[in-house]
């Protein structure tokens, strides 16, 4: 069952699909020769088991690329993961690590990543809609992260989220002005106010 948006690269469409209770996989579907494939996510890091919720299919090369926040907020770790070579189901990893510098502005507060752009950034946003809302971008060629204040966001939104269960979500577009696979802000009462 595909439990999060897909993402497509040379003619190849991918997604995280969920095959037990809590266990990934990326399916791929080739538009060309209409062939699916599913492709066990591997173990992610040693402290966690095989699958982990937070985890994001983003492109990034060129590739589809799992990416883990597990240890972003205690570590400063963003896990990688890219799936090489589709026909081998072969993935490399990486490891991004946060300078000490940057660790404050993810160690209390949790963030799920959203999405890439084209140059190699990897947007960041918090899983609860906190004030001062702001988002993460962080720079994969620098090793740079910085914080984004987003500016004009009604105060009563944030009360919303406090007295009820509201839900999220942030749109990010790329340069050509595609639009990456987020969902919108969803869950508030667009009503009159009667």
């Amino acid at each position: 069952m595909p439990s999060k948006g897909g993402i497509s690269i040379d003619a190849i469409i991918y997604y995280l699909a969920l095959v037990d209770r809590d266990r990934f996989v990326v399916v791929s579907f080739d538009i060309r020769s209409e062939e699916f494939n599913m492709i066990q996510v591997p173990k992610l890091h040693e402290d966690a088991p095989v699958d982990t919720p937070d985890l994001t299919l983003l492109e990034l090369g060129g590739k589809a690329t799992l990416c883990d926040p597990t240890n972003l907020r205690d570590k400063g770790v963003l896990a990688l993961w890219t799936l090489e070579d589709v026909g081998s189901k072969k993935w490399s990893s990486k490891s991004l690590v946060l300078k000490p510098s940057q660790l404050p502005l993810v160690d209390s507060i949790t963030f799920r990543v959203k999405g890439t752009t084209q140059n190699g950034k990897v947007f960041l946003i918090p899983k609860d809609f906190l004030s001062p809302f702001h988002i993460l971008s962080y720079d994969m060629q620098n090793n740079d992260m910085r914080k984004i204040e987003i500016k004009g966001i009604p105060d009563v939104w944030f009360n919303m989220y406090e007295e009820a269960d509201l839900h999220f979500d942030v749109m990010f577009m790329d340069q050509s002005e595609s639009p990456i696979y987020i969902d919108f802000l969803s869950c508030f009462d667009w009503g009159d106010g009667d």
